[in-house]
């Protein structure tokens, strides 16, 4: 069973994989940003990559609804999603813990 909810639209197959790290970042750093997320991608909207992060497109909304779900949901998030974005881009968060005792300084 995966860690989080997996993306809603993997019909879309062209950014499935991109849905998949951005929602997986999006569960475990900001639970509001990632139900946002979760309802524009079941809407439709697709993630294109940019050359440094990602960009959301209005996929299958009407350019009417995604100036809604823009200024309604989006906006509130900008700087979360930003941040994201740039994140995802180049990793995937992990719960994982550094060794013990790597930062001490008995470490040699």
């Amino acid at each position: 069973m995966p860690d989080h909810p997996s993306d809603p639209r993997a019909d879309k197959v062209s950014d499935h994989k991109h849905w998949k790290n951005v929602l997986h970042n999006a569960w475990h750093l900001n639970k509001d940003l990632y139900g946002v997320l979760h309802g524009v991608r079941c809407g439709g909207a697709e993630i294109v990559q940019t050359a440094n992060s990602f960009m959301l497109v209005p996929g299958d909304w009407s350019p009417e609804e995604w100036d809604d779900v823009k200024l309604r949901y989006l906006a509130p998030h900008k700087e979360q999603l930003i941040s994201l974005f740039k994140l995802t881009r180049f990793a995937l968060y992990t719960d994982e813990a550094l060794p013990e005792g790597i930062f001490s300084e008995e470490a040699g």
